[in-house]
């Protein structure tokens, strides 16, 4: 039966403008090992520019700089606790700027939710499917990835990845500017489909507002599930403008 189904799928979607082949890399297993694969196959010298925003205490600081070759990486927390943490991880690793803010879609001033889980900590107030209880609020700085790359003349940015606990969108709207000129090459970003936080946008709303942009899905990540049904995943985006010199056996829409 499946070598029916096959070929009546990729019919399908040659008729819809997209071209499937088989890959060269078992994507969805590690998103720092992917990014880095598709960061070398755009063949430049420079170091690997990765904006890590909802860094926390430096998990993932610490994962993108044990991945790739000496990477100038810009992390971004609001929490005051956490970012003692991540400061005190980033000051022994070299190339890496630590920023006590968060991102959003405009500049300001937002109250941010502290949870007894840091990691649970949000500018969206919690829901039902949240299990971390809310500690304290407080009035954090809010900048944008235009402003700040504008600002510290940044023309690049290889991986953008955003886990801000239902504040992703906000962030991307913030990079308009950079998604819209090209300056973006990946985004990994967390994907909520479960109750955790009042206002999350739906998984419908950031692929369409990364579609509308140039961008295509590579791949999803580990699903994790609450009452049985899917909690949250994280999704990896690549630009089209650059996806084919990457790697044409990736699944990406025909251009006329």
């Amino acid at each position: 039966m499946r070598s029916l189904v096959k070929p009546i799928v990729k019919r399908a979607l040659a008729q819809l403008g997209y071209d499937i082949r088989r890959t060269r890399y078992d994507f969805g297993e590690n998103p720092f090992k992917d990014t880095f694969r598709l960061v070398q196959l755009l063949k430049y010298s420079q170091p690997a520019v990765v904006f890590d925003v909802g860094a926390n205490v430096g998990m993932t600081v610490e994962e993108f700089h044990t991945v790739f070759r000496n990477p100038l990486i810009h992390a971004f927390e609001p929490g005051p606790e956490a970012f003692q943490q991540l400061t005190a991880k980033a000051s022994k690793l070299s190339g890496v700027t630590v920023n006590n803010m968060g991102l959003g879609s405009c500049n300001g001033h937002l109250p941010f939710h502290q949870n007894e889980l840091s990691v649970m900590s949000s500018f969206l107030e919690s829901d039902t499917d949240c299990w971390s209880k809310r500690t304290s609020d407080v009035n954090v700085p809010v900048g944008t990835v235009d402003d700040y790359c504008e600002k510290n003349r940044i023309r690049r940015i290889d991986v953008l990845k955003s886990d801000t606990q239902g504040y992703d969108l906000e962030v991307l709207r913030g990079a308009e500017r950079m998604l819209s000129n090209g300056r973006i090459y990946l985004i990994l970003c967390e994907i909520i489909f479960s109750d955790m936080y009042k206002g999350l946008p739906d998984l419908d709303e950031i692929y369409r507002y990364l579609r509308d942009r140039g961008f295509s899905l590579v791949t999803f990540y580990r699903f994790e599930y609450q009452n049985n049904r899917a909690g949250w995943t994280d999704a990896l985006f690549i630009c089209e403008r650059y996806a084919r010199d990457a790697d044409d056996n990736t699944l990406i829409p025909h251009k006329d």
